[in-house]
């Protein structure tokens, strides 16, 4: 085995030790006493070093031999485990990640190692980075791999089975063919399967983060966590750790309430986040609620007339609805001062892009002085989706199902003009109306219809209707990404290739209305 395939199997085992030792010591601070948790930490500690020995990586091995130590030292009543001792120990275990993932990596060790030896003598900054070692691996269970290899070799003995039908033409092609459709569908759910990763890998990083934000605001802060044992595409998971970051850092820094402040209001002093998985469907739901000061929407409005984003007119006649919305601004911000946690700029449009990306969507509501919801729906996979197959000016399209409510046909007399906008009213509804050709740039179809066709899509809890030709059956797409360079346009950055071998680009509904 070369080289590489030992460092990529290093890396994989070493990092999950890394996050054993940290989430456990996590539960140590929670309980000191609790025998078992020295007992795992003092063991990962010791594996890491001895692997990162074999491998000659002597920072690391250095810095894993001080840590199992420590609790060495803990475990035999020697020493021990002072809040700051385990924040000079979560900013080793910072460290460690780095060691582990980069291998050109050079640090001196002398100051941390000081620090641990003299905790209580160092100025700790413990707002972790918003980045995180990946491993370059995902595990798989073996049933699943060994269900992968049983279905390809079903479907090896189907496609001989079709060979030899079809050159004999006898009448059992049929039969062979609804087999290898099973057998095709089988393959593409479990190697679908494989692709998963159970969303507690990215929930464990959490507590971390909302303990040391919480202390280095001088806050308490409760995270209640519940995965309900989902799994997502690790695309997908990967393209929302960002997002949850950045809301859980704001809910701690701009959400709760310092502990004075909090009892004043007849809150308790410990402010409380819960964060809660939980299937919709073939999308996932992801609750972040926090039981803070709330969003002060005056204050929102304010600032969006300030920066010239609306009018007071405007901003006097606007919903709660509407100026929950305006989160969605970039640059628009409510923070009365930056902070090192949050507040840099980058606010919840960023978040609200990101998980749109994957074909998400982003439902924000809030009671000043209770505290906000926010919910974030995503898909279980981005690589094989159902489908609308629509037909716009002679093209075909295909629009996302997870977006469409339902589809209608209205005569043209049902379209009114509402502010100069079309619109029709469903189901005491108003639902404005989105003509694709235009919004695509390309010429209407002209021949007069009696009837229009609609496909009614959801954004952000609000009903839209997109004006199109005709629409065929829906279907399970597989998409095929474009690079950026091969379309100028911001309305898709996908396509499929149809039954037929035409092409058909994916329309972003969140983009297009």
């Amino acid at each position: 085995m070369s080289q590489n395939n030992y460092r990529e199997m290093y890396v994989a085992e070493a990092l999950e030790h890394v996050e054993t030792i940290n989430d456990t010591l996590l539960k140590l601070e929670e309980e000191p006493e609790n025998r078992e948790y020295l007992d795992l930490i003092f063991r990962s500690a010791h594996t890491v070093k001895g692997m990162s020995a074999t491998m000659g990586y002597d920072d690391t091995r250095e810095l894993c031999k001080n840590i199992e130590n420590i609790f060495d030292n803990i475990r035999k009543g020697q020493d021990k485990l002072s809040p700051n001792l385990a924040s000079a120990l979560f900013k080793c275990i910072d460290l460690l990640r780095e060691l582990i993932a980069d291998e050109k990596k050079k640090v001196d060790l002398k100051p941390y190692l000081e620090m641990l030896e003299h905790p209580d003598d160092v100025q700790l900054n413990t707002v972790e980075s918003t980045t995180t070692a990946k491993s370059p691996t995902i595990r798989v269970k073996m049933s699943d791999l060994d269900s992968l290899v049983n279905l390809v070799g079903e479907l090896v003995i189907s496609k001989m089975r079709l060979e030899q039908s079809l050159a004999k033409g006898g009448d059992d092609s049929r039969q062979v063919m609804i087999e290898l459709d099973r057998l095709t569908t089988d393959l593409q759910y479990q190697s679908m399967k494989l692709r998963l990763v159970p969303i507690d890998q990215v929930f464990s990083r959490f507590t971390r983060l909302v303990r040391d934000t919480s202390a280095s605001l001088g806050k308490q802060v409760s995270l209640v966590m519940d995965s309900s044992g989902i799994e997502l595409d690790r695309t997908v998971l990967d393209a929302i750790t960002d997002p949850l970051l950045h809301i859980l850092r704001n809910c701690v820094d701009h959400g709760i309430e310092k502990p004075d402040e909090r009892q004043a209001s007849g809150k308790p002093p410990i402010g409380t986040i819960k964060l809660t998985a939980y299937g919709v469907g073939d999308h996932v739901g992801i609750k972040i609620e926090d039981d803070g000061r709330g969003i002060n929407l005056d204050r929102l409005k304010a600032k969006a007339v300030e920066k010239g984003l609306i009018s007071e007119e405007t901003a006097i006649k606007m919903s709660d609805d509407d100026a929950i919305n305006l989160l969605g601004t970039p640059g628009l911000s409510t923070a009365k001062e930056v902070t090192d946690v949050s507040g840099r700029g980058v606010g919840m449009d960023v978040v609200i892009t990101q998980v749109e990306s994957v074909g998400g969507s982003v439902k924000i509501t809030t009671r000043e002085g209770k505290g906000t919801i926010i919910v974030l729906t995503i898909p279980l996979s981005v690589s094989i989706i159902g489908g609308l197959l629509i037909n716009v000016a002679g093209d075909k399209y295909v629009l996302p199902l997870s977006s469409i409510t339902t589809t209608v046909v209205v005569e043209p007399n049902q379209i009114k003009s509402i502010h100069g906008k079309e619109a029709i009213i469903l189901r005491d509804q108003v639902v404005p109306l989105v003509r694709v050709a235009q919004l695509l740039g390309i010429e209407e179809n002209k021949q007069q219809s009696d009837k229009i066709t609609l496909v009614i899509v959801d954004k952000g809890g609000k009903p839209f209707g997109l004006v199109v030709d005709s629409y065929d059956k829906k279907q399970e797409i597989v998409i095929k990404r474009l690079g950026n360079e091969a379309h100028s346009s911001d309305l898709f950055t996908n396509a499929t290739i149809l039954g037929d071998g035409s092409v058909a680009l994916i329309l972003d509904p969140a983009l297009l209305v």
